[in-house]
């Protein structure tokens, strides 16, 4: 998870003007052109969280869906985080971390969040028959090659009926693919670990010459990716 302490430190070096948008699971609002939101400000981009009844929840599968950004920066390390309930201010289930995610453009995970969510049930004692129809949120944060925080949310419900987005539904652009730092797999194409369309650039090497670069050399990686 990312603490929205972080923000003002990694203000410190410097600021991206780029940013990105969530296509799945669909986003609260358009951050971009909504009135007053703003993907700089913590948590949500000062984007009013969806009312349970709202028809534009989107439904998630029980064991996890597909993540699916439209990114403006070459590389971005990514984190998304779930919130359980309404009204959610505490984003305390870490799905997505540690992944710097390559090459601007579309980018989808179809099935990458399971094991990380079932421990995030069983440490909030979530059992299986109380997750059908459990509302929460997921909250998506890209840090870029400047430093700077982005975030947006989305708005979700847990359905036994809903499924993961289709292969030709979750395909990366052409050039884009990621990598966790903690490990050698490559997450490129529609899946974890495909092959179609990711670019299989390493972390590393993403990072290399950037702002960040020097942040994560300097022993601040292991704060920064908790």
């Amino acid at each position: 998870m990312l603490p929205g302490t972080i923000t003002p430190l990694l203000a410190l070096a410097g600021v991206a003007s780029a940013h990105y948008r969530v296509l799945a699971p669909a986003w609260r609002a358009n951050s971009l052109t909504t009135p007053g939101a703003s993907q700089w400000v913590y948590p949500c981009a000062n984007v009013t969280e969806l009312s349970a009844t709202n028809s534009s929840r989107t439904q998630w599968p029980l064991t996890g869906g597909s993540l699916k950004i439209n990114g403006s920066h070459e590389y971005a390390l990514t984190y998304v985080n779930l919130g359980l309930g309404t009204n959610v201010s505490d984003f305390d289930i870490p799905l997505l971390h540690d992944f710097n995610q390559t090459g601007a453009g579309v980018f989808c995970l179809k099935d990458a969040v399971r094991d990380a969510l079932k421990k995030g049930f069983e440490a909030n004692n979530v059992t299986e028959k109380d997750r059908d129809g459990l509302h929460a949120t997921l909250q998506f944060v890209q840090i870029s090659h400047g430093g700077g925080a982005l975030y947006n949310c989305a708005d979700i419900t847990f359905s036994s009926s809903a499924q993961l987005l289709a292969d030709d539904q979750c395909q990366n652009a052409t050039g884009v693919g990621g990598e966790f730092l903690h490990s050698s797999a490559v997450a490129q194409g529609g899946h974890d670990h495909g092959n179609s369309g990711g670019n299989g650039q390493s972390a590393a090497s993403a990072l290399k010459g950037s702002s960040m670069a020097a942040v994560v050399a300097g022993g601040l990686s292991a704060w920064l990716l908790v």
